[in-house]
């Protein structure tokens, strides 16, 4: 058995268990596993601007929510294949957690991995719908899931598309009849569910995580072109603001395969492959780096590191599956540089 099929078993045998993982689940620390060591390869002159070769076709590997296991455990799979990636950081969370700080996202950068914004403080930048008529007077808001509740005092926008009602969150909770966002202060107006309704941010407010999560990963020394939805929520007027400050999401719409037509590529609407073992089988991934190689596409795929379903194993597999199929794994901005979509 040779080793990317032994990857492979071993990365099934996890998908069997992936039943006992919740997928937002985080990983405990002790489930790092030893990693083998593998033929170094010949390090690239240029990381950072690769050079087209023939039809060389190109994947981009993306992490999410700027965990501690991004630096511990990703990043020596990467390193150890000379292939750079992607993190989507939020300063916030980078600079109080007490794990991943600047200084490890600076080493990630220097080493030519992309750094991208990921809000702030990994808010839901994205429009969700109320589940629940909104009654006046009343301060609990029954939302289908509840993102806004995790930030008290952030300023959000209630509106079913006849009333708007302006509200401060002052907490979350759930009942019998669901989760529910609370209110400083109950609403003055009665809102309809069925219209439908939904809850977002504030424009202004909008305007601030975005703008704000950029500068901050800048002053780092950092140049930021790439936004990541936290949540993968992305409808709504989000969708419109973020071009303004942004030049690619590659998250726009999760669920549709990772498979982006060069021919027909919109830098801010592209989309990724999950490859946690609850989301990809080895079959799958195979699959895809097949067609990448195979088709004038540019493949994207996604993972958290901070997940059980994302052991070393899974990453180093999918890395080799991509390398076994001569794909090139370029950071986002390399892509889209390339390409033409980004000076």
């Amino acid at each position: 058995m040779n080793r990317r099929n032994a990857l492979a078993a071993g990365t099934a045998t996890i998908l069997g268990l992936a039943g006992y993982f919740h997928p937002t689940g985080s990983s405990n620390g002790d489930d790092d596993p030893e990693q083998d060591s593998s033929p170094e390869r010949e390090p690239r002159d240029e990381r950072n601007a690769p050079e087209r070769t023939g039809d060389a076709g190109m994947v981009v590997f993306t992490y999410d929510d700027s965990k501690i296991e991004d630096y511990t455990m990703t990043y020596p799979v990467h390193e150890r294949y000379d292939v750079p990636a992607c993190i989507g950081a939020c300063p916030d969370l980078v600079q109080s957690s007490g794990d991943l700080n600047p200084h490890h996202v600076g080493e990630l950068h220097d080493a030519g991995w992309e750094v991208m914004s990921h809000t702030n403080r990994h808010r839901s930048v994205g429009r969700i719908r109320l589940e629940s008529d909104a009654e006046a007077g009343h301060d609990r808001i029954y939302v289908e899931t509840n993102r806004h509740g995790d930030h008290v005092g952030d300023p959000i926008v209630l509106f079913d598309g006849e009333r708007t009602v302006e509200a401060t969150v002052a907490g979350k909770g759930s009942d019998d009849k669901g989760q529910y966002i609370r209110l400083e202060e109950p609403i003055d107006q009665p809102l309809d569910a069925t219209n439908p309704a939904y809850v977002r941010y504030t424009e202004s407010f909008l305007r601030t995580i975005l703008a704000d999560s950029k500068r901050r990963i800048e002053d780092w020394g950092i140049d930021v072109t790439g936004f990541v939805y936290p949540y993968g929520r992305t409808d709504g007027l989000v969708e419109s603001l973020i071009p303004e400050y942004y030049d690619a999401v590659p998250n726009y719409r999760t669920g549709v395969g990772g498979l982006n037509p060069i021919d027909d590529l919109e830098p801010m609407q592209l989309h990724r492959r999950y490859i946690e073992t609850d989301r990809s089988t080895p079959e799958e991934i195979e699959t895809f780096m097949a067609t990448v190689a195979s088709e004038d596409v540019l493949g994207i795929v996604g993972g958290h590191s901070e997940y059980d379903t994302l052991p070393a194993e899974r990453i180093e597999f999918t890395i080799e599956t991509a390398l076994d199929h001569d794909l090139r794994i370029v950071t986002l901005q390399d892509a889209l540089t390339e390409l033409g979509y980004l000076d």
